[in-house]
């Protein structure tokens, strides 16, 4: 069963009851609430998600409770809990649904140690993946959402995870957790400019950045979460407005460092997180990209990987 198999008014009966179970592809997540707002947004952004009944089975419970809030007109809020423990909030009820994408990343960030994660989006086509890292408001998100709109597969945005466990014949590879892309003022207008036909969620107004809005990930990329994806590309974006589109390749020394400064867990992960990162920066190719613009970042994606099209014309 899909969530879009849900009507609201059933999604917000079961949320307020047992629960259900999320698949995210990577995971599956016990979510339970008693704000029965907060299923218009799950129905929302993860209208292509498989979704269970029963929750018996799942341990980690991730959920979002009503309690106080001392906003204007005292409105009760809401706190996000996982296994009981107050974690996050209170918060404004109307932020319930960005708070819980929220969660659902920090769960990751602290509590993964099977894989090494890092702040970052990545995207498939024809078999090569392209990992796009960088800090927050480098544009690497509005990026993935572009790339995700015009021929490429998402596999992740905001964490991705480097599977330590493969073997080393065939490469390091990224395990699919294709989420809702949160995306922030201009970029929203951005993305639907580009994308008319792109499904977004409701927009969330007074957030510490701004108005935010969910993209969500195509029917097919959610299909394929299970197919892992080989990186050979790893790109630094850099978003500033007006600026000519500009890509220069870095050497694999300056890539492995900026790969560790965007990883989440790196530290923890010990000999395994350093071979990890070590085996995925032999395997690929550094660049750091300056845009502007989505023409000049597409131009620059093009040259790197070039379409099947571009290809099959090549002489």
């Amino acid at each position: 069963m899909r969530f879009r198999d849900l009507t609201p008014q059933k999604a917000a009966e079961r949320l307020c009851g047992p629960g259900l179970v999320l698949s995210t592809g990577a995971f599956r997540i016990h979510l339970w609430t008693d704000e029965p707002g907060l299923a218009h947004g799950l129905t929302q952004a993860y209208a292509h998600h498989e979704i269970e009944l029963d929750p018996a089975l799942y341990h980690v419970r991730v959920g979002v409770r009503c309690g106080r809030w001392r906003g204007p007109g005292r409105d009760r809020g809401v706190t996000a809990f996982i296994n009981g423990e107050a974690v996050l909030g209170p918060f404004p009820r109307y932020l319930a649904y960005p708070m819980l994408e929220s969660i659902l990343n920090w769960c990751i960030a602290k509590q993964v140690l099977r894989y090494v994660v890092f702040h970052a989006g990545a995207v498939e086509r024809g078999g090569d993946a392209m990992i796009l890292t960088g800090p927050s408001g480098s544009g690497k998100s509005t990026l993935c959402a572009a790339l995700s709109q015009t021929g490429w597969r998402l596999v992740s945005d905001e964490l991705i995870l480097l599977n330590p466990d493969e073997p080393k014949s065939g490469g390091p590879s990224l395990v699919g957790n294709p989420r809702p892309i949160s995306l922030k003022n201009e970029a929203i207008g951005r993305i639907r400019d580009l994308a008319p036909q792109a499904r977004f969620s409701d927009a969330y107004e007074g957030t510490i950045r701004g108005t935010i809005s969910f993209l969500l990930p195509a029917e097919a990329a959610v299909a394929r979460a299970a197919e892992l994806a080989r990186p050979r590309h790893i790109v630094f974006p850099t978003f500033k407005a007006g600026a000519k589109g500009e890509l220069s390749e870095l050497d694999r020394a300056q890539g492995f460092m900026r790969l560790i400064e965007n990883s989440v867990n790196y530290v923890s992960t010990l000999r395994t997180g350093f071979e990890a990162v070590a085996d995925l920066s032999e395997g690929c190719r550094f660049y750091q990209l300056n845009f502007g613009d989505m023409d000049s970042a597409f131009a620059a994606i093009e040259s790197i990987v070039p379409s099947s099209a571009a290809k099959s014309a090549a002489p």
